[in-house]
């Protein structure tokens, strides 16, 4: 009985496991507004240039791409936990990112249609980035600068 005491007092007063935090709409702002995240996708998307890409995130709003030869403009913005991205008339989607900042680089999670992001329990993150002229540690594996 003493063993089925000490186990439940046990759990019940060990912490809770870290959840994954995201980033909020001022971290977001902060991270992304009048920098040039240096990128990668998870997986190859050619019609999009190729893994490795950079984005120059204007304080106003408007976002440059260059991936290879391929070079596009866009929009940014936050919201509600998110940074989403437009881009008209061009062959990237648009869509919104969940954002987690983990040892230098930021993992971005695509959003499933209920609104949560995919793939967090996993880990896979769809785009990883780090600021461009940083060198964190986390980017020493597959992150060309």
């Amino acid at each position: 009985m003493r063993i089925a005491l000490f186990i439940a007092s046990f759990f019940l007063c060990a912490p809770a496991l870290a959840q994954p935090s995201f980033l909020s709409d001022s971290e977001l702002t902060a991270a992304y507004a009048g920098k040039t995240h240096v990128s990668f996708y998870r997986y190859p998307v050619e019609e999009y240039g190729g893994i490795y890409f950079e984005e120059r995130y204007h304080v106003d709003g408007a976002l440059d791409y260059r991936a290879g030869d391929l070079t596009l403009s866009g929009f940014w913005r936050v919201a509600n936990g998110r940074i989403c991205f437009e881009y008209p008339a061009t062959p990237l989607n648009s869509g919104c990112f969940a954002v987690q900042f983990d040892a230098g680089c930021y993992y971005s999670y695509q959003i499933g249609d209920d609104g949560r992001p995919l793939g967090v329990a996993e880990g896979r993150w769809w785009i990883r980035a780090k600021i461009e002229g940083t060198n964190p540690d986390c980017a020493a594996a597959d992150l060309v600068s």
